[in-house]
């Protein structure tokens, strides 16, 4: 699929985009972990990422017609979608050679909704709704998803180029100390990082895939996923700083194995600002 990719970033930072998302009520899911006790997401919601593999044999372009042209609009439908992001997957300008390759994704989707609602119960009675979930096994090849305990850090500028970084631990740290290290250090280190757009870690609660639909293949176990948000401009990263080289050094002491994927973010529900008051029940 890389041969798709080259320059897609130059060519479409400007197109609105859909995703993938909610689709945990038609899912089959595995045990949660045990979590690090941490404050909840913006306002009781809750967060899910799909990472997403096109189906064959349809091209990027054909996949993007089904995917951002029809889906990412008719996320504005569904009841209680309180915020709808997706990232289409472009060349990463941060990648060194020695970098470790994942899995080819054509896109990542973050999706946030308020906790009790039943999508499977809104597809029974919603023909919308249902419409929107049923299409997915036509252009989707592959996806997992992951349920997940969002922490801001910086809140994000969000449109641009972010990164996602899928992060596993060193062998013989536990998955719990792991986790509240990265949670309790790393993120807050990233507050010095002069530049950051962004930086957002997501603590997998559990992990689900969809019924017809094969897991993407190749990932392996994921501990949190990283988002940082960088400079608009293409090849521009932060600039050096103590902050940033202490920022970095902490992730290259405890980090084992991470996958970075370089996304265009196209907002289709804005997700709730952290700092804003909740919203009235």
């Amino acid at each position: 699929m890389n041969e798709d990719r080259p320059g897609r970033y130059a060519r479409r930072h400007l197109l609105a985009m859909g995703g993938m998302g909610l689709v945990s009520a038609l899912a089959t899911r595995s045990p949660a972990k045990a979590a690090v006790a941490a404050p909840p997401s913006v306002d009781g919601l809750r967060k899910s990422i799909s990472l997403i593999v096109r189906k064959p044999p349809l091209t990027v372009e054909q996949f993007n017609g089904r995917w951002l042209g029809e889906h990412g609009p008719g996320s504005r439908k569904v009841p209680g979608l309180r915020g709808f992001v997706l990232g289409e997957v472009v060349a990463d300008p941060g990648s060194r050679p020695d970098a470790p390759a994942g899995p080819a994704l054509d896109g990542i989707t973050e999706s946030w909704q308020s906790a009790g609602i039943d999508r499977a119960v809104q597809a029974r009675d919603n023909p919308l709704v249902r419409d929107w979930l049923a299409a997915a096994p036509t252009y989707i090849g592959a996806i997992t998803i992951y349920a997940t305990r969002e922490h801001v850090f910086v809140p994000p500028v969000r449109g641009g180029l972010k990164v996602m970084t899928l992060i596993s631990r060193k062998p013989g740290a536990s998955h719990e100390d792991f986790v509240r290290h990265v949670l309790e250090v790393h993120g807050p280190l990233s507050r010095d990082v002069p530049g950051l757009g962004g930086y957002v870690l997501s603590e997998i609660v559990r992990s689900a895939g969809m019924p017809g639909i094969p897991p993407v293949p190749g990932l392996g176990e994921i501990d949190i996923i990283g988002t940082s948000w960088l400079p608009a401009e293409p090849g521009r990263g932060t600039a050096d700083s103590p902050g940033r080289r202490a920022w970095l050094a902490d992730g290259a002491a405890h980090f084992g194995r991470f996958v970075r994927y370089a996304m265009v973010e196209h907002v289709f529900i804005p997700p709730p600002d952290p700092s804003a008051p909740p919203a009235p029940r």
